[in-house]
């Protein structure tokens, strides 16, 4: 694979900043199957060198996951490939609903939701900048 920055796939955008941060933005792309979420997470690892990655997930896109890539997604929803995880998404309603839903699952990372790209990116340097 080459260096590329950003990297396009069929679904999303990926790009590493100068901070080591992975920026995902979905794109409209309709249905994702799981070959669509294995190859963002190949992208994803070779941007991150293999190691746990500060994600920036720009969700605001028309997109949605069939069941198997819902399937993947959890199976690779893992810290030994996510220190940790901001997700944008499209409005406050959105946000407050996400955060409710996030509350019943626990991961194994701090994962958060914003309405703003600018505060998601500002809270992941936080954490990265801790560590």
């Amino acid at each position: 694979m080459s260096d590329d920055n950003p990297i396009e796939t069929r679904t999303s955008t990926i790009f590493l900043d100068e901070h080591g941060i992975i920026i995902i933005t979905m794109k409209n792309c309709g249905l994702i199957d799981e070959y669509d979420v294995i190859d963002a997470n190949f992208v994803i690892r070779f941007k991150a060198n293999q190691k746990p990655a500060y994600k920036l997930l720009e969700a605001n896109a028309d997109w949605d996951l069939n069941e198997k890539a819902k399937a993947r997604v959890e199976m690779e929803n893992s810290k030994i490939y996510t220190a940790a995880r901001a997700i944008v998404v499209s409005n406050k309603l959105k946000a407050t609903v996400l955060k409710y839903l996030q509350k019943l699952s626990k991961k194994e990372f701090p994962q958060k939701f914003f309405t703003s790209k600018e505060e998601a990116h500002k809270w992941l340097l936080e954490l990265k900048n801790k560590k």
